[in-house]
């Protein structure tokens, strides 16, 4: 059964390609890889939180730059640069003790399927690689980076009576 957006209970994401655009810049050896993040979707991250419905990031990124976003936005930094996402799901679900039933994951690559086929809700930004696309059970309008996480975040929270 798929969960309705009003029966979501966490929001795990993914970083590269869901947060951000795909792309990365090379800042020098002191900074290391840096990206762009959408303050939309920061914000919306933000207004999820405050509601109580808690948004985790599931990523094998682990850059400084990745790091210090999800921190500034208050999010756990537990399961980012993991490198394999199914055992790090699998301990994101014990930590919180919400079964993968009542969780959506929000993602854009072929490594994300896995997630998609656990979770109650997967979700692929537009532009997601054809396999991810074809295992969500619903697909954004808006790409990677370009507010992707603001149109799902709205989406649960007007399912919700919060807007």
């Amino acid at each position: 059964m798929v969960l309705a957006f009003s029966e979501i209970a966490l929001l795990a994401v993914d970083i590269d390609g869901t947060l951000t655009d795909a792309k990365l810049a090379w800042g020098g050896p002191d900074v290391g890889f840096t990206q762009v993040y959408s303050v939309r979707d920061g914000e919306s991250i933000k207004r999820l939180c405050q509601r109580g419905i808690p948004v985790v990031p599931l990523s094998r990124n682990g850059t400084l730059c990745a790091r210090t976003r999800m921190q500034g936005l208050g999010l756990p930094l537990d399961w980012m640069g993991v490198s394999d996402k199914a055992t790090a799901f699998q301990e994101l679900c014990q930590k919180y003790a919400v079964s993968p039933a009542n969780m959506a994951y929000v993602g854009d690559g072929r490594e994300d399927v896995p997630i998609f086929e656990a979770v109650g809700f997967p979700i692929a930004v537009a532009d997601a690689h054809k396999l991810a696309r074809a295992a969500a059970k619903h697909v954004t309008r808006a790409k990677g980076g370009e507010h992707a996480l603001e149109e799902v975040i709205d989406l649960i929270l007007e399912a919700n009576g919060w807007m």
